[in-house]
């Protein structure tokens, strides 16, 4: 059996069972979300992304967005699908603590472009998008599922010209999956050329 073929090996912080991170982070949105719905509007207004609030000093509407969606409800629901699917297989494969860094990186790099280009709305989208990157670059480096991370990575160069905050936020966990794969790649090593050592 080839190198590429055999079982990924498991990485110290990885979740098997239960994604929490993945649940927790789903529970406040959905929690922000409902009560928007319900006619928590203020709500909304105070966490949105909003250009002059930030210029003033409201540094958190950088991420604050995600706890709202204002997309009609079929459309939050399809949403709460896919980002369940995508946070549960990051999650399980790079581990809880890397989906907080992605989550954090996709959620900073959409909300941020969005102020510019998408002012005054929210979600949390983008920050399930930098998971979804990091996976592309996850797969590309196990030679694994190559032509559907080609196409994940090639459609957020597109998003991004299109000027879609969601290009932006899988090109931002891209590079910090990047950088995970490799921090993979040295715990992997470490497992490999000590495989006696005690602590």
């Amino acid at each position: 059996m080839t190198e590429n073929a055999t079982p990924l090996p498991p990485l110290p912080d990885v979740r098997t069972r239960v994604p929490v991170g993945t649940i927790v982070v789903l529970a406040c949105w959905a929690t922000g979300t409902a009560l928007y719905h319900l006619g928590a509007v203020g709500l909304f207004l105070a966490v949105r992304r909003d250009p002059d609030a930030l210029a003033a000093g409201q540094v958190w509407r950088l991420i604050s967005p995600v706890l709202v969606q204002p997309d009609p409800l079929p459309s939050v629901l399809g949403l709460a699908v896919l980002a369940a699917v995508v946070g549960t297989i990051a999650e399980r494969t790079l581990g809880t603590g890397r989906l907080v860094v992605l989550l954090t990186a996709g959620a900073l790099a959409g909300h941020g472009v969005g102020e510019l280009w998408q002012p005054f709305s929210g979600g949390v989208s983008v920050a399930f998008c930098g998971p979804l990157g990091a996976l592309a670059v996850y797969s590309l480096s196990r030679r694994r599922q190559v032509v559907a991370a080609g196409i994940v990575l090639a459609g957020a160069a597109v998003l991004s010209v299109s000027t879609d905050i969601h290009g932006p936020a899988i090109l931002a966990g891209a590079a910090a999956g990047f950088l995970l794969v490799r921090t993979k790649k040295q715990d992997n090593r470490r497992t490999v050329t000590r495989p006696g050592c005690r602590a």
